[in-house]
């Protein structure tokens, strides 16, 4: 009898824990996961094959085709330092058409900011969504984020021009965002991690700082060709030199908790005009 007690008590917990799920999703919305890892491909991605031309290069490629350079490496089998061959034949990963399902309380201007797209794109992809008149269930047809050649007819040559996007310099966790918070103002974005995980540039540019900040521990800060700054702190370890180019998608850093930190994270800023900036109005 004390078995089947026990039994039915474990069976009724198992059934609220299902139900609940939502509930705690919910509660926990919150914390937010940057949905730019590159461990894997998307399984409702479809390949394109790429042969590659003389004067190509993996960054080139990438850009042309609006696809992370580290999602080109990893279906290839390819890194930072891999020579391409002329002939050679990638495979370029592009998606179907993304649909977004409208929940509460979301507007256009919600769902832009989250597929790093204009309202004004989102709007012509909709045109028979109200934006003043959205219901929970809607779904909106999100287009994809534009580059236009600037330079040259073929686009592995081109220049290659966005809307100041910069990729996630960490995958993980956002534990505290920008803005005030008990303590004070706060001018990035916490991003949690392991420490010895890979920080990345968010944007390729020139180091004006790789060293020691009092607070900010050991800190990397890259200036950009527009004039803006990203900054890079707490790291364990920084493996890039004052005045050294890098790339976007570069390791700079290793994450850690150095200065004032009380766990191993990211502390990532933009800065513009010597001001710091929101980073989510600029990420993928």
């Amino acid at each position: 009898m004390h078995k089947k007690w026990i039994g039915s008590l474990v069976l009724c917990a198992i059934i609220w824990a299902i139900i609940a799920h939502p509930v705690l999703a919910f509660l926990n919305e919150g914390i937010f996961i940057p949905a730019c890892r590159t461990e894997s491909v998307p399984t409702d991605s479809r390949m394109r094959l790429y042969q590659v031309k003389r004067g190509d290069t993996l960054w080139g490629i990438s850009r042309a085709y609006n696809v992370e350079l580290e999602t080109v490496m990893l279906i290839n089998n390819l890194n930072i330092n891999s020579i391409l061959t002329v002939g050679q034949t990638l495979q370029i990963p592009y998606e179907r058409p993304r649909i977004h399902v409208i929940r509460k309380g979301e507007t256009m201007w919600d769902v832009a900011i989250r597929y790093d797209i204009s309202v004004s794109d989102l709007k012509r992809a909709n045109p028979d969504k109200n934006p003043k008149r959205l219901r929970i269930g809607d779904k909106l047809n999100i287009p994809d984020s534009t580059y236009r050649t600037v330079i040259g007819e073929n686009p592995s040559r081109g220049v290659l021009m966005s809307s100041s996007r910069f990729i996630w310099p960490l995958v993980g966790i956002i534990t505290s965002y920008y803005g005030w918070r008990n303590s004070g103002f706060h001018h990035g974005l916490d991003i949690a991690g392991d420490v010895g995980d890979s920080i990345r540039a968010a944007e390729s540019g020139k180091v004006i700082f790789a060293g020691f900040k009092p607070v900010y521990g050991y800190t990397v800060i890259i200036e950009h060709a527009d004039g803006k700054q990203t900054v890079y702190a707490h790291a364990s370890s920084i493996c890039v030199k004052n005045n050294q180019k890098v790339v976007k998608g570069q390791v700079i850093a290793a994450v850690g908790a150095s200065g004032n930190a009380t766990g191993p994270h990211l502390h990532f800023e933009i800065r513009e005009g010597g001001k710091t900036q929101n980073p989510l109005g600029y990420l993928k």
